[in-house]
């Protein structure tokens, strides 16, 4: 390295980046566990869509209690913001802001989990944590690197390599803690680890889609409305 020109022009350009947003709010999350609750006793029998037990909600933009409400105003502002820093560069035909599209709660007993999944057809999706106590016992929640098992098999010697980074590593895991916002791409493979403790683990997901600015259509698939 002591060797190298200096005055060689260097640069790392970061190619197919993968943003991930964490943002700590200060929402109050007992109003919010309470409203879970209260939603779960609604509809007893809930969705099966990635949840191996527990409880998914059905779609819960219509839901009006205040402390929702402040959830899901925070949640627009920073999908605004997320777009405007990860899609920074490209050009669209007409100016386009996120909106949630879908939105649900998670409820998860001890011995519960989601497995590997995607959220098809929006443009980003998110997490936000309302009760977790903050260790990794009770459920971290994972995400795969789109390449990560061809890659490390096929790249790096077995059992060379004691550490990875966020460039090597297959699986990144985030361990929640309440009023965590995580924000990411619809199409990054992901999941949520077993609840080991006997406390249950609540959370809100969501999608965003982008929506016409002048119009105010949005993207469904493969038409606007």
């Amino acid at each position: 390295m002591n060797d190298l020109n200096e005055n060689n022009e260097v640069n790392f350009i970061s190619l197919f980046t993968t943003p991930l947003m964490e943002v700590q709010l200060d929402l109050d999350v007992e109003k919010l566990t309470e409203l879970a609750f209260e939603i779960m006793n609604r509809d007893k029998r809930g969705k099966q869509i990635s949840n191996i037990g527990g409880w998914q909600s059905d779609i819960i933009l219509e839901e009006n209690q205040e402390e929702l409400k402040k959830l899901k105003k925070e949640i627009t502002q920073h999908l605004q913001l997320y777009h405007s820093e990860a899609f920074r560069g490209m050009v669209f035909k007409e100016n386009v802001t996120q909106n949630i599209s879908e939105m649900w709660v998670n409820v998860n007993g001890k011995h519960h989990y989601n497995e590997w999944h995607i959220h098809p057809y929006s443009t980003l999706s998110g997490a936000y944590y309302i009760k977790h106590d903050g260790s990794s016992e009770q459920g971290n929640i994972s995400f795969k690197h789109p390449a990560g098992t061809y890659k490390n098999i096929a790249h790096w010697p077995e059992g060379f390599v004691e550490n990875l980074n966020e460039v090597t590593a297959e699986v990144v895991n985030i361990t929640p803690k309440p009023n965590m916002l995580l924000i990411f791409p619809s199409w990054l493979e992901h999941k949520v680890e077993i609840n080991l403790k006997d406390d249950t683990r609540i959370s809100s997901s969501f999608n965003s889609r982008p929506i016409l600015e002048k119009t105010k259509k949005m993207w469904q698939g493969n038409i606007w409305r």
